[in-house]
């Protein structure tokens, strides 16, 4: 019995408490944040469940990190992209620098100059030679002027209507005391003074007043001493009819010298001219020019041969000087040595033959008909244009060949003034 009361002692407990548990649960009521003046447990919650995001939040922040994600990516390889061609556009430019670098741009600046120092000096003598012939010139005219006055002489001569009375009657001797001096005597005398007067002759008054003349005997002269007798036929004729044909020709010749010194000087100042651009025009520099462009240089002595070369293929001689000094260091290279290959022209190699001559000059030569004829003649081999640079694409491998000479001919310019 007694275990029977504690079993239903231990059910009643039970039962109360929970009962107890039940009214204590029904009579307790939520309790809000603005109602309570303290914190409490639940006021944290609410401040938790502020800060902390729920798992919709979560997923939705987590959605949004995937697309920033995604963006960055996508912005990241328009990044790169734009890296990668900011660096092969960096890389062609500096490839193209590199390049320029490595190759010597062809200047095409066209250069003009006067002749050397010499060609001036040369320019002045043959002007005073000038000066000096057109006044012998003047001074031969003067004398074929007195000549035009030979209608007098000729006037004088007609009243001897044959040569033969001339002959007699102008055979003349000294006077003397015992001279008898006639009508006719006075005469002719007055003519001849007439005539001393038109030609300014003192020597012909001088024989006038002297002489009688109408010697009829033509050996009377062998009876007289040689001083005593005088052929004044001869005299008027020697003196002032025969020059005036050789002073016409004096005067002709002189006046040819005249032009061909007129010509050189116009050659000698025509502007030397080197066009890069051009080099089929001609430079017209001098052999004086040439040497004085070439003054210290083992091309030298070829000072003719460029110049020669320029006026018979008509090819730029500045040009052709720059090839030398270029291709054959001032001719001072083994080719131009042992070859007389100045130009290098079919050097392609050591063992390349080129151009071998039996000189230098025969060398220059044959590079310039080469030039002329296949280079810078429409319709030529290696034709491609008339400048510097267009015969370079085929003269010789790669593209600083064309500056380089360029640069050589500036220097040569340079030297004249």
């Amino acid at each position: 019995m007694a275990m029977k009361k504690v079993g239903d002692d231990k059910l009643r407990r039970k039962v109360v408490s929970f009962l107890l548990v039940t009214l204590m649960m029904a009579t307790i009521t939520p309790v809000h944040a603005d109602e309570v003046s303290e914190p409490t447990t639940a006021t944290t919650e609410v401040t938790t469940t502020e800060t902390k995001p729920t798992t919709t939040e979560k997923k939705e922040t987590t959605h949004h990190k995937k697309k920033t994600v995604k963006k960055d990516k996508k912005t990241k390889k328009k990044n790169t992209k734009k890296d990668g061609k900011k660096k092969s556009k960096h890389k062609e430019k500096s490839k193209k620098k590199e390049n320029k670098k490595s190759t010597i741009p062809m200047p095409k600046r066209a250069v003009k100059k006067k002749g050397c120092d010499t060609v001036q000096k040369k320019i002045v003598k043959m002007q005073s030679k000038i000066k000096k012939l057109q006044k012998e010139q003047k001074n031969i005219r003067k004398e074929i002027k007195k000549e035009n006055k030979k209608e007098a002489l000729q006037r004088f001569y007609q009243q001897y209507p044959t040569e033969r009375e001339a002959t007699m009657k102008l055979r003349g001797q000294k006077i003397t005391p015992l001279t008898k001096i006639s009508e006719e005597d006075d005469a002719l005398r007055n003519r001849l003074f007439s005539l001393a007067n038109t030609f300014h002759d003192d020597q012909l008054r001088k024989i006038a007043s002297e002489y009688v003349f109408g010697v009829r005997d033509l050996n009377f002269e062998d009876l007289l001493n040689e001083d005593d007798t005088i052929d004044l036929n001869t005299y008027l004729k020697g003196k002032y009819i025969a020059p005036t044909q050789n002073m016409q020709i004096g005067i002709k010749n002189k006046d040819q010298e005249i032009q061909k010194l007129k010509k050189q000087i116009k050659e000698e100042k025509k502007t030397r001219f080197f066009d890069p651009k051009n080099v089929n025009s001609i430079s017209n520099i001098t052999v004086d020019d040439a040497k004085k462009m070439l003054s210290g240089t083992q091309l030298y002595p070829e000072a003719e041969a460029f110049v020669k070369a320029e006026r018979i293929h008509h090819v730029n001689a500045v040009f052709l000087m720059g090839i030398a000094a270029h291709e054959s260091a001032w001719g001072t290279s083994r080719r131009a040595r042992e070859d007389n290959n100045l130009t290098g022209y079919g050097v392609y190699s050591d063992s390349a033959k080129g151009i071998n001559k039996p000189s230098k000059e025969e060398g220059l030569l044959a590079t310039a008909e080469t030039l002329h004829e296949r280079y810078l003649t429409p319709g030529g081999s290696y034709y491609v244009g008339t400048s510097v640079a267009d015969v370079n694409k085929h003269y010789c491998v790669g593209n600083e060949w064309a500056g380089a000479v360029v640069g050589y001919a500036y220097q040569l310019m340079n030297k004249l003034n």
